[in-house]
């Protein structure tokens, strides 16, 4: 290389003495600055690795409140319990994981550009407002659901024709279970009414329509029985059952209905025994239910006899 510097004229050695000088200094900054990248990475991992396991540690705390047996003295205490935590959980995500980005970008030397945007704030609060205005609304609805204790985890609730068990609330959405097993999310700002199934008794109400032929204290007695044998014994029946009597009628026949009070979420089970009781009782007494075109059909009908083989004849 000085052999080929030596063969140039002055000025070119001098360019190339320039240009390495130049290169030489570039690399002795990037080595710096590729070491205060390094650095500023690891400070960033550091930091959303603290996060996570804050994160952690808030989890084993509010699952250990969850499953301790003494904030679940009761049913309603413990859903309660399980609401709160399941919300707290969630909004310590939101602040922990805000303030580690914070702080990741003050360390990857944009601090300048957050403090700039926090000043700016005022200006663009406008267009940042029409933009997270669902998210704002979800948040505060959030909150004061659990403040006004609508519902609880483990409730059943019906919210804007959709209807399961509260499986978690968090700040944003609320978290429901079918029977079918599907997961429905509801942003909890499109809350506006809640149908709780679960607050307080219930009740099972039944309704058998008869034909006319049918005398009416024989109809209101065998319901009478059918209703109070099907609920005897049933720890789930708050009251005994009570005759409503004759609820209605048209050109086919009267109703007869009959209720009793439950707890929550038994009603269906309740029901199904008094009709099973009352398909019983009527046909014990040969009473009939009314049919659409107007006639009577039978408590229990009989199975029709096959019809017989025909008669083997002999080929001749």
């Amino acid at each position: 290389m000085p052999i080929l510097l030596s063969a140039v004229p002055g000025s070119l050695g001098t360019f190339w003495d320039q240009l390495a000088g130049h290169f030489r200094e570039a690399m002795a900054n990037s080595g710096v600055l590729l070491a205060d990248a390094l650095w500023a990475v690891l400070k960033v991992a550091a930091i959303f690795l603290a996060a996570r396991f804050a994160l952690a540690l808030v989890s084993r705390l509010t699952s250990h409140v969850m499953n301790s047996a003494r904030y679940h003295r009761t049913e309603a205490s413990g859903k309660r319990t399980n609401t709160v935590m399941t919300l707290a959980r969630s909004s310590f995500r939101y602040l922990v994981y805000t303030v580690a980005l914070v702080m990741a970008l003050v360390q990857l030397g944009v601090g300048d550009l957050v403090n700039n945007l926090i000043v700016t704030a005022g200006i663009g609060s406008v267009a940042i407002g029409f933009g997270a205005q669902s998210l704002v609304k979800d948040m505060v609805t959030g909150l004061f659901l659990m403040f006004e204790n609508q519902f609880s985890v483990g409730d059943y609730i019906k919210v804007d024709g959709q209807e399961g068990y509260v499986e978690a609330t968090a700040m944003r959405v609320t978290y429901l279970r079918t029977f079918k097993g599907e997961q429905i999310i509801i942003p909890n700002g499109n809350i506006s009414q809640v149908i709780n199934y679960t607050r307080g008794g219930y009740m099972a109400m039944v309704t058998v329509k008869v034909p006319y032929t049918m005398e009416a204290d024989a109809v209101l007695e065998a319901v009478c029985l059918a209703a109070e044998r099907a609920c005897e014994g049933d720890p789930n029946v708050i009251a005994p059952p009570k005759l409503r009597g004759v609820t209605a009628f048209d050109q086919y026949g009267y109703e007869v209905g009959v209720a009793a009070k439950g707890k929550a979420l038994t009603q269906w089970g309740c029901e199904w025994a008094i009709r099973r009781e009352i398909l019983r009782e009527f046909a014990e007494r040969g009473l009939e239910f009314a049919t659409i075109s107007g006639g009577a059909a039978p408590a229990v009908q009989e199975s029709a006899a096959a019809p017989e083989p025909p008669a083997q004849t002999g080929t001749e």
